[in-house]
């Protein structure tokens, strides 16, 4: 009896684990106007916006954009930025915060990201789905 509980602890704490890594773009919510950029902080990632000219709010959440670390793979990639749009219409991006050196993140496997290519016809993934945990990804590696 013992041993299949301490099985079941180790079972739940691995599943918990997997959870924590798992995330989406930030809710527009937990996102603040500080020192003339938004920013916010959220499991493993702290996100900053460019400067902006003038106070604002983050009023909803509108798409992602992930690129493959290689041709189009899902795993060993990089979320490029999360796309919102402000109070006064402005679309803004957050952007991991290199300060953090986020080394390696994973797509999420579901069908909200849409493989597509960039300005430079490079390939890469967006999610255009108003709910950020539907643009979910993995955070596989952080140099500390």
């Amino acid at each position: 009896m013992f041993k299949q509980l301490i099985f079941l602890l180790l079972l739940m704490s691995s599943v918990i684990a997997q959870a924590s890594a798992e995330q989406g773009c930030p809710y527009p919510s937990t996102i603040k106007y500080v020192a003339g950029r938004f920013q916010t902080s959220d499991k493993t990632v702290r996100w900053l916006s460019p400067k902006v000219e003038y106070r604002d709010f983050i009023d909803l959440f509108i798409g992602a954009v992930f690129t493959p670390g290689k041709g189009q793979e899902r795993e060993n990639g990089y979320m490029e930025k999360c796309l919102y749009r402000t109070g006064s219409g402005e679309v803004t991006a957050l952007r991991p915060d290199l300060l953090d050196v986020v080394t390696n993140m994973s797509l999420k496997e579901t069908f909200y990201w849409q493989l597509g290519t960039d300005v430079l016809d490079q390939p890469v993934y967006l999610c255009e789905d108003r709910q950020p945990d539907n643009c979910a990804f993995t955070v596989n590696d952080k140099r500390h």
